[in-house]
């Protein structure tokens, strides 16, 4: 028997449950950097991106305007597609 709290499923099937993968994927990263990888900077920024690509995705997932800015299968989306990377950047760092 084991008390290690149950994983969230790699097959997740909401926003919130990837937002949790995500965050269990960065929590690890950074674990293993510890005790690891010699607590590389590099890897610990790759952990941190992990945790806020989780976050924004959650929080932008049904946002009118992110929808608008990059489309769907059906409408281009406003943005060119460097224009789309500094906007994903932006929601990633400059509002995280």
């Amino acid at each position: 028997m084991t008390d290690k709290p149950e994983r969230p499923s790699l097959d997740f099937t909401s926003k919130e449950e990837f937002r949790a993968v995500c965050h269990q994927l960065a929590m690890r990263m950074h674990y293993l950097n510890r005790v690891a990888m010699g607590e590389q900077k590099f890897s610990s920024e790759v952990a941190e991106l992990l945790s806020r690509l989780g976050r924004v995705f959650d929080d932008h997932y049904d946002d009118e305007e992110t929808r608008r800015a990059f489309g769907d299968g059906w409408e281009k989306g406003v943005l060119s597609e460097e224009e789309r990377r500094a906007y994903l950047y932006g929601l990633l760092y400059d509002k995280g």
